[in-house]
C-alpha cells in the first residue's frame, strides 16, 4: 500500500511565494516518492489545483482541515473533532482520510504568526491528524511575529516530531531548529513547470526588474511608487530595460499602474508580466540584473540566482524586515527614503540548497525502487 503524505499549506489565493514553496515540495516529493499518495490541504482547492496540476502523478487537493477549523471556535475543538469524525459528517472521508497519513506535513512561509492567529487552529488540526507513529513535520517556518499566539501554539509545536524555522527571531516561538526557506528547494533550479523556471526570455534579458506590492504597506502605494521611480531615475533606467512582476493578481499592478502615471516617459516599453506569465514561465531573474523588491521571495530567488539589488521595507512592523534579512544576500534592506546603492546577491546558494535538499532527503527518503532508478541513470550517464 502506498504511503500517505499530507501537505499543508496556505495555497490557492495565487501569491508567487507561497505557491512557488508548494510547487518545489510536490516536486521534490514526485521525485522521491513517485508512489505515494500525495495530498494538499489549502484554503482555495479550486485555484490550488489547476496552479499545481500534474506536479504528482498522485496528488489530492482539498481543504479538508481549511474547513474544519472554520467550523471550530478553538484549537482544542478542532482536535476534538479530528478524534471524532462524526462531529463534521460532511468531512468524515476528509478527515479519515487525514487520520491515514504516514508523513503530515506543514510547509513554510510566513503565514503562522500574529498577522493571522487564526491558523492557529490550523496547526491544530496538522498535530491531530495522521495515523499512529505518523511523522509531524514543519518546515521552513516564519513565526514573527508571534508573541500573542506562541503561548497558546506551544502545546501543538511539541507534537510535531520535526520544525525548522527560517530567521533567527522566530526561535523564539516554537521549540525548533535554525533552518531555511522552504523555496531553496528550488530557488536556483532551470525547471520550467508551475513557477520553477526562469522567466520569459525577453523579461529575463532586462537589466532592471521590480517587484512591489500594494498589500500590508505603511506607507501609500503612491508614495511607494514615487520612492521607486526615484530610484529608477537615480539609475537612469530606461522602460526597454526595464521589467515589473506581478505576484498577486491584481494587487501589485496597481504599484505598475502608480508608476505608469508618475513618470510615463520612463515605463515607456516597460515589460509588465503579470502573474499568469510569471507562473507558466517562471521568474525572471538572471546575474548581471539589478532588482528592487518589497516581497520576500522574489528577492531570495533573484539573489540566489545572482542577480544585485535593493530590498525595500516600506510595510508595518518589521515582519518583511525579519524576512528580507533572513536571505542572506549583500542586498540593502532600505526604506528607498533616499536613493540607495544595491548590494550582491548571495554568495552561499549553492550551500543552501544543498541542506534545503538534505532536509527534504531526510523527511522523504527514497523508496528502493527510486533508488535503483537514480543509480541507474547516473551509470548510463557515466556510459
Amino acid at each position: 500500500m502506498s504511503d500517505v503524505i499530507y501537505l499543508i499549506a496556505p495555497a490557492g489565493h495565487p501569491n508567487f511565494g507561497d505557491e512557488f514553496i508548494v510547487s518545489a515540495w510536490l516536486r521534490d516529493i514526485a521525485y522521491r516518492r513517485p508512489r505515494a499518495r500525495v495530498i494538499l490541504d489549502c484554503h482555495s482547492p479550486g485555484v490550488a489545483a489547476v496552479l499545481h496540476h500534474n506536479m504528482h502523478p498522485d496528488l489530492t487537493v482539498t481543504d479538508t482541515l481549511w474547513r474544519l477549523v472554520n467550523e471550530c471556535e478553538t484549537a482544542a475543538d478542532v482536535a476534538t473533532a479530528v478524534a471524532d469524525p462524526t462531529r463534521s459528517p460532511r468531512l468524515i472521508t476528509g478527515l479519515n482520510l487525514a487520520k491515514s497519513a504516514d508523513v503530515v506535513h506543514v510547509l513554510g512561509g510566513g503565514w503562522v504568526t500574529d498577522l493571522w492567529p487564526q491558523h492557529i487552529r490550523v496547526i491544530a488540526a496538522a498535530a491531530s491528524i495522521g495515523r499512529e507513529g505518523a511523522r509531524r513535520v514543519a518546515t521552513g517556518q516564519g513565526l514573527h511575529p508571534g508573541y500573542a499566539i506562541a503561548g497558546e501554539l506551544e502545546h501543538w509545536w511539541s507534537l510535531f516530531d520535526t520544525v525548522t524555522v527560517r530567521d533567527t527571531p522566530s526561535l523564539e516561538f516554537a521549540p525548533a531548529q535554525a533552518g531555511q526557506d522552504d523555496s531553496w528547494l528550488a530557488a536556483a533550479d532551470p525547471l520550467a513547470a508551475n513557477g520553477l523556471g526562469h522567466g520569459p526570455e525577453d523579461a529575463r534579458l532586462r537589466g532592471t526588474v521590480v517587484a512591489a506590492q500594494s498589500d500590508l504597506l505603511g506607507i501609500p502605494v503612491e508614495e511607494l511608487a514615487q520612492r521607486i521611480v526615484r530610484q529608477l531615475r537615480e539609475w537612469s533606467t530606461t522602460g526597454d530595460d526595464l521589467a515589473f512582476i506581478e505576484c498577486i493578481p491584481g494587487g501589485d499592478w496597481l504599484v505598475w499602474d502608480a508608476m505608469c502615471r508618475l513618470d510615463p516617459e520612463l515605463m515607456e516599453g516597460a515589460r509588465f508580466v503579470a502573474f499568469d506569465e510569471l507562473w507558466a514561465h517562471g521568474l525572471p531573474a538572471r546575474a548581471g540584473q539589478t532588482w528592487i523588491s518589497t516581497r520576500f521571495h522574489p528577492h531570495l530567488i533573484a539573489a540566489a540566482r545572482g542577480a544585485r539589488g535593493i530590498a525595500v521595507s516600506a510595510h508595518d512592523g518589521d515582519y518583511y524586515e525579519v524576512k528580507h534579512s533572513s536571505v542572506g544576500s549583500g542586498w540593502p534592506v532600505t526604506t528607498l527614503e533616499e536613493p540607495t546603492r544595491p548590494g550582491e546577491g548571495v554568495a552561499d546558494a549553492t550551500g543552501r540548497r544543498e541542506a534545503a535538499t538534505a532536509l527534504a532527503k531526510e523527511i522523504y527518503p527514497a523508496g528502493p525502487r527510486e533508488r535503483l532508478k537514480r543509480d541507474l541513470k547516473r551509470a548510463l550517464r557515466r556510459g
